[in-house]
């Protein structure tokens, strides 16, 4: 490299690579995208009949208690495919109060 400008160049456009963050919101943003992912793998959303035999109910008890407040609303993926989040349901059912059934 003879050509002293061609060579300032260079050095400048090494020094602005050395300068350069090592993370960039477009890379923290994938990163919280994977981990979100993860947690939504570990937290799947359920069908109506999954979710009836998540809770251990009947699947018209199920969408009776849907009615009722008892157990959230589901989510919609599409107008007719409710899903429910596992998680969401499980706290559902230990927040219930437990009545003890007749003999």
């Amino acid at each position: 490299m003879s050509d002293p400008t061609a060579r300032a160049a260079l050095l400048a456009g090494a020094a602005q690579l050395e300068t350069f963050p090592l993370t960039t919101p477009r890379r923290t943003a994938r990163r919280a995208n994977r981990a979100e992912a993860r947690a939504l793998a570990a937290d799947p959303l359920l069908t109506a009949e999954e979710g009836a035999a998540e809770t251990g109910r009947a699947l018209s008890t199920f969408w009776r208690d849907v009615k009722r407040g008892t157990l959230p609303a589901p989510y919609y993926v599409t107008p007719r495919a409710p899903r429910w989040r596992r998680s969401e349901l499980r706290a559902a059912v230990e927040a219930a109060p437990r009545t003890p059934r007749a003999a």
